[in-house]
């Protein structure tokens, strides 16, 4: 009797340490971003916010990989995003057993109703997403006027997928539908088991509305972040590799720069 209760405590403490954690990540003590969920269920989304001044901030849609709905899948960069000065935006479009490829799409553009309902005076909007949610980020761009959404100035899609296992495949709009003043840039890893290559390709040829100048498909050759949850990772080829990219499409977009940065 006396061991069962002695394990029951250390369960409850186990859970109180957990919750403790939950609680830390929620909230902005020590410098931690703000972290606020909006929407409901798989149409909500969880809003990142560093400190510093909130008018005209540039936005940062975050969409994960298929069945990575857990925050600490990309939690080092959206937290180095939310410190360099974006907003971000993680909408949370799925639900276990993830075999649903219908509404995705939907479910994130009732989430980002949600969420710039509560960014009334934000900046320059850019999609971003890995995998499953790569090809969604060039989705909800194409969708963006018709949803009554304000439209990304860029989409970063990194080892987009649209084949998610038998019989199920992302669908989406017409790219023809983005914005021709959006960049887009797609990577892709010819050593990717997992989506390969054509969905990349394929991101950047359809949308020929988009100047040629304006779309860029960039092929990783590091051995060390071709495979295809190297985007997942903080070490520093990762951070080179993926996050570099997006922060000079932030910084291109931001108003004050009077020349493009490459990308």
């Amino acid at each position: 009797m006396a061991r069962r209760r002695a394990l029951t405590a250390v369960a409850v403490l186990l859970v109180a340490i957990v919750a403790a954690a939950a609680i830390v990540l929620a909230t902005r003590d020590g410098g931690e971003p703000e972290r606020v969920t909006v929407g409901h269920g798989v149409q909500s989304a969880v809003l990142v916010r560093g400190d510093g001044p909130r008018e005209g901030r540039p936005v940062v849609v975050f969409l994960h990989g298929w069945t990575a709905i857990a925050p600490r899948a990309y939690d080092a960069w959206v937290r180095h995003l939310a410190e360099g000065g974006a907003d971000v935006v993680l909408p949370v479009y799925q639900r276990p057993p993830f075999i649903d490829v219908r509404t995705p799409l939907p479910n994130v553009l009732a989430a980002l109703r949600a969420a710039f309902a509560r960014l009334p005076d934000h900046g320059p909007v850019i999609a971003a997403g890995h995998s499953a949610g790569g090809a969604l980020s060039a989705d909800w761009a194409a969708s963006a006027s018709d949803a009554g959404l304000p439209r990304p100035v860029a989409v970063y899609a990194v080892y987009p997928g649209r084949y998610l296992g038998p019989g199920l495949r992302l669908m989406g709009p017409s790219l023809h539908r983005i914005d021709p003043r959006t960049r887009v840039l797609a990577l892709a890893s010819p050593r990717d088991a997992v989506v390969g290559m054509a969905v990349a390709e394929e991101t950047i040829a359809e949308p020929t509305q988009i100047a040629a100048a304006r779309r860029t498909l960039r092929i990783v050759s590091n051995p060390l972040v071709q495979d295809h949850n190297a985007p997942m990772r903080a070490d520093p080829a990762a951070r080179r590799t993926f996050w570099t990219p997006l922060d000079r499409l932030i910084e291109a977009a931001r108003p004050s720069q009077s020349q493009p940065a490459p990308y």
